[in-house]
């Protein structure tokens, strides 16, 4: 059964009459998130080069999904349509199809709405096959033909081969104005540093973060893969940012694998950028036991008090334990470790007193 028949919510309706499309890889829009090297188009977060360089078939398997890639731009068009072209749908089977595979709109800093595909009886994309292995979606978002500020994310567990907007002919398309840091923030961790498993990609922590300070970033969140390997620590250190996140809590295997690591990764970090600002956060739920989580809390921590007491003045720390405490840890996962929105939400609200601090 066809629920779009039945319930037009659930309808997938646009037109290309009257609309212009334009590739997002062009001006006036602004890629945001993403890693490119000389003479490539495509959309991913670290460089072909760089996953060889690991003893890590996770990271290889999944840089190439694009979690934290955004494209910003100004218009007054009253409609806009999203077309994607998508190497396969990704299937997690904790997360909505929103969250993995489609991209959602903010409009002037506000949510407006996911651009999603009708789905077919049989459970397949049923819109615009054009170009195959995609999808389109289009909403009327600015009938008064104001000039917004417009914010795509992009999804956070898919592979993306290429993406088009459509707006009316007659809009004024323009460059987006400039983040407040236009240096990116660069997040390093587990699947819920990637998104996992938020209902859509501007719910995670780092997308909220991101709009309330209004900062660039870069999610270099690997979903299983991040084992604080050093030379993920000298990559980092190479990127051009304004502050660095360490939230690879939930990867570490056990806790000596996270003792081992922890402060080390840290510490090549900061012996090769001195003077940039650390936020290190620890796991927020209580996946293996509420004990573990604090002696893994308590490790994490101690790298912080260790380079306090070496006369480090830009570190700071998140005690991720004290992000459920208000509303219960029961209500903030889907499967006692991956957070819904609301427990992304109390991640986002946890973490706001460090970087108050970090962005004065």
């Amino acid at each position: 059964m066809d629920i779009s028949k039945i319930d037009k919510n659930f309808a997938n309706t646009f037109s290309y009459e009257g609309m212009k499309i334009y590739h997002v890889n062009e001006a006036p829009f602004r890629l945001y998130g993403h890693c490119r090297e000389e003479g490539e188009q495509d959309y991913k977060r670290l460089p072909h080069s760089f996953p060889p360089k690991v003893d890590n078939p996770v990271v290889k398997a999944v840089y190439k999904k694009t979690a934290g890639l955004r494209v910003r731009f100004q218009t007054d068009s009253a409609r806009i349509i999203l077309k994607c072209v998508l190497p396969e749908k990704a299937n997690v089977p904790h997360m909505a199809i929103t969250g993995s595979s489609c991209f959602d709109l903010y409009v002037d800093g506000k949510y407006f709405n996911v651009f999603r595909p009708g789905i077919d009886a049989n459970g397949k994309y049923s819109d615009d096959k054009s170009m195959e292995g995609g999808y389109a979606s289009g909403y009327t978002f600015n009938k008064e033909k104001k000039m917004r500020e417009l914010l795509i994310h992009f999804p956070l567990y898919n592979e993306v081969t290429d993406v088009y907007i459509g707006l009316e002919e007659d809009a004024q398309v323009l460059p987006s104005e400039d983040y407040k840091y236009e240096k990116p923030v660069v997040f390093y961790g587990s699947s819920i540093t990637q998104g996992a498993c938020a209902s859509h990609p501007g719910n995670s922590y780092i997308a909220m973060l991101s709009r309330k300070f209004d900062f660039n970033y870069i999610n270099l969140g690997f979903s299983g893969g991040c084992k604080g390997e050093l030379e993920f620590a000298r990559y980092i250190a190479g990127l051009d940012m304004s502050a660095f996140v360490l939230d690879y809590d939930h990867n570490a295997p056990g806790l000596a694998g996270l003792e081992a690591t922890h402060e080390p990764f840290f510490q090549e970090f900061r012996r090769l950028r001195p003077d940039v600002p650390v936020v290190m956060i620890s796991a927020s739920d209580h996946a293996g036991g509420l004990e573990n989580r604090r002696k893994r809390r308590d490790i994490i921590k101690k790298t912080y008090e260790n380079a306090l007491a070496n006369g480090d003045r830009n570190v700071y720390f998140v005690d991720g334990l004290k992000a459920y405490e208000e509303v219960g840890v029961e209500f903030c996962t889907v499967d006692n470790a991956h957070p819904n929105d609301l427990g992304f939400y109390c991640m986002y609200k946890n973490a706001i007193p460090a970087f108050e601090k970090v962005f004065g």
